[in-house]
């Protein structure tokens, strides 16, 4: 949902499959809202996916989304959430960078993942790199993703009340935790895995 119900929303994702068969989904929140952090979100996915695609290690690709904000020095930047799954084991692991918290939801037990950070493009070195969180998605887990409009504590609050949803009901429930006057654009992306 866009700023106040704009329709043009500054967080953007994508889900996409590489040759290896990993799977990866990808949301990303560009600064500010509107066409600008629109295209800046739009960009980062567009780099990760190709580096990904192109057989990068997730850390490594992250680091050179990194390395070109720096390079590029317009403050123009995109938090990260980048989530690589084996769809055959339903293990895998969460790179988030800048992002907002995201939470691992079973039932009525709710996980936070995740701490508040600068977004990529703020510097260089060691304390500049994405945190990663290794998850399981085995036993029918919800992984909760979302943007910054969605507030933290209104969320986990969800979370932990709401019964048993499929991840469409569980999305628009989410996103609904944020009232219509809220600052910023407003995403949530619900993954779980069905056993084949």
């Amino acid at each position: 949902v866009g700023k106040t119900g704009h329709t043009i929303s500054g967080d953007r994702g994508a889900c996409f499959r590489t040759a290896d068969g990993m799977y990866y989904i990808l949301l990303c929140d560009g600064m500010g809202t509107g066409s600008g952090a629109q295209s800046d979100a739009q960009e980062a996915i567009s780099v990760l996916q190709s580096l990904l695609t192109l057989g990068f290690d997730a850390m490594d690709a992250a680091a050179m989304l990194n390395e070109l904000y720096v390079l590029r020095g317009d403050g123009c930047f995109s938090t990260v959430d980048l989530l690589e799954m084996d769809l055959c084991t339903g293990e895998g692991a969460l790179y988030k960078w800048g992002a907002a918290p995201s939470y691992l939801k079973k039932g009525g037990t709710v996980k936070k993942i995740g701490t508040a950070s600068p977004p990529p493009g703020l510097g260089v070195g060691e304390e500049h790199r994405a945190e990663r969180v290794g998850l399981s998605l085995q036993r029918g887990e919800q992984l909760v993703l979302t943007t910054d409009g969605i507030p933290e504590a209104a969320c986990e609050q969800y979370l932990r009340a709401c019964g048993p949803l499929s991840p469409r009901e569980l999305a628009a429930g989410v996103v609904a935790c944020a009232s219509e006057s809220e600052p910023d654009d407003r995403t949530a992306v619900i993954v779980q895995l069905d056993p084949a």
